[in-house]
């Protein structure tokens, strides 16, 4: 059993202001290069749900994604501030349970949630290896 400090209604808030690196890239896009893109929203969560959880894991341990469910409920332009609730919903043995939701200055953007695995870095580079052999 790996010793951490994560719980059950631990919550996290993070903010980040949109820049163009944020905007939705393809050159069909058009109009929509100046709206916040849902894969940049992911991202988002990737990186506060890493601050969230692994700081309070032993160092030799990190938490990586493994399932994600998204709603992107409104669109929000380029410029605005999106700031993310997290909260942990469960933690069964490896697996965290985070509930998230997202919002500008307008109100709410997206909501979803995001289980996350808590894994030894030195056996999911292993593993990664063994995989992929020819690549060494």
């Amino acid at each position: 059993m790996i010793k951490h400090q994560i719980e059950k209604g631990l919550t996290y808030t993070y903010s980040k202001v949109t820049t163009t690196k944020d905007a939705y890239a393809s050159s069909n896009a058009g109009t929509l290069d100046y709206l916040v893109s849902t894969p940049s929203i992911l991202l988002m969560m990737i990186d506060a749900s890493t601050e969230m959880l692994d700081r309070r894991l032993p160092s030799d341990f990190i938490t990586v994604g493994k399932k994600i469910e998204l709603n992107h409920e409104h669109p929000s332009l380029v410029g605005e501030v999106i700031t993310l609730h997290l909260a942990v919903e469960n933690v069964d043995h490896h697996s965290v349970l985070l509930r998230f939701e997202a919002s500008d200055s307008k109100g709410s953007v997206c909501s979803g949630k995001y289980e996350r695995a808590i894994i030894n870095k030195t056996k999911l580079l292993d593993v990664a290896y063994q995989r992929s052999p020819g690549l060494l």
